[in-house]
């Protein structure tokens, strides 16, 4: 993977005195100004490959409250759980040497809301990470007594490989603060998300298959994050469609543990994952492709997130016995066209069209 064009993974901080903090704007501004006005590298809030943010104009530091003691800077606080992970715990890994020094961790909004539902969503992951330092919401520019800014150790694109000191301090303060327990084999499912956030046709048909072989179920938006941790911690086979799981899964794998990454759509950014699950926890990856087609909304203008992917069951089948996930077991009949219109029908997305694999919409 080429580097990424707006840094990251140094394991590097910068400590700055009276600096000024600024949340995300509607002009796209955030960051950090040290004393002297020029913005902190360290600071750059990034939200994709080619997208972050644009740097602050200096404000006048007497018409900024202030905020005394020392402070670690965590950026901004997203309520995506992806964007979540790839952006808001980033910085944390500097707690590894800097936790006596800390007050507490700087946060700010992004764009204009959604702080409140992301600060009490991710409470339990944030505690574990911040090692219970209490958390500061920023809504305005502020000036910081000591604020401590960390180069980001994890994100998007070539960032998702994380720090050798981000992998290695979140899945000790992971491991320190949550026990395995669940059973060995374990598939993770998005058959009751919501259908705007993606998934394929079918997937109770590899649920069955699944549960044959001694896989238990797990839906894990019905559980806590700490009981999700608890569940990854203790599988050592674990069979997933590709999304925001296997991210959160990486913190808590075992060393060894063997994944069945099954593509529910084409996508560069799925090496970056399966790579992400390789560095941080020795894991075995099987990237199991059996996608047909790709169906997404009629006005889409390429396969993202939402798109719902069509597999070829048989193949599927075939790949989860070649890698020893399954044993042998008899065909299950494939969805036919009538199948999928019907689901189509049920689904509260509109017009869909399908995108056949090696084709763009």
């Amino acid at each position: 993977m080429s580097n990424n064009r707006f840094g990251g993974l140094s394991d590097s901080f910068v400590t700055l005195q009276n600096a000024i903090v600024f949340p995300h704007a509607q002009d796209n501004t955030c960051g950090v100004l040290d004393s002297d006005g020029a913005f902190c590298d360290f600071s750059r809030g990034v939200m994709g490959p080619r997208r972050a943010a644009l740097e602050p104009q200096p404000l006048d530091p007497g018409t900024a409250p202030v905020l005394e003691g020392c402070y670690l800077y965590g950026g901004w606080l997203r309520a995506h759980f992806g964007h979540f992970l790839l952006e808001s715990t980033t910085r944390f890994w500097a707690l590894d040497e800097l936790a006596d020094r800390v007050d507490g961790i700087i946060f700010t909004q992004f764009r204009s809301g959604g702080v409140r539902q992301a600060r009490k969503r991710y409470a339990p992951f944030l505690n574990i990470l911040s090692g219970g330092k209490p958390l500061r919401i920023l809504r305005d520019p502020t000036r910081v007594e000591n604020l401590i800014v960390a180069d980001p150790g994890f994100g998007h694109h070539s960032r998702i490989t994380g720090s050798p000191r981000y992998r290695q301090y979140t899945r000790a303060k992971v491991a320190q603060a949550v026990n395995p327990e669940g059973p060995e084999r374990l598939y993770v499912s998005r058959s009751a998300l919501a259908d705007n956030r993606g998934g394929i046709f079918g997937e109770t048909v590899i649920e069955e298959i699944m549960r044959a072989n001694g896989y238990t179920i797990f839906h894990p938006q019905d559980h806590s994050i700490p009981d999700q941790f608890a569940r990854y911690r203790a599988a050592r086979e674990l069979v997933c469609l590709d999304g925001s799981a296997l991210h959160l899964a990486a913190y808590a794998l075992q060393p060894g543990a063997r994944v069945g990454m099954i593509l529910r759509r084409h996508s560069g950014l799925l090496e970056g994952l399966a790579k992400q699950l390789d560095l941080f926890a020795d894991a075995k990856v099987h990237v199991l492709d059996a996608l047909r087609a790709s169906w997404v909304d009629e006005s889409a203008k390429r396969v993202d997130f939402r798109s719902i992917g069509e597999l070829d069951f048989a193949k599927l089948r075939a790949l989860l016995v070649e890698n020893e996930f399954i044993a042998d077991v008899p065909a299950t009949d494939p969805l036919q066209e009538p199948d999928i219109q019907n689901i189509l029908q049920s689904m509260n997305r509109g017009e869909m069209r399908r995108v056949p694999v090696a084709t763009t919409p």
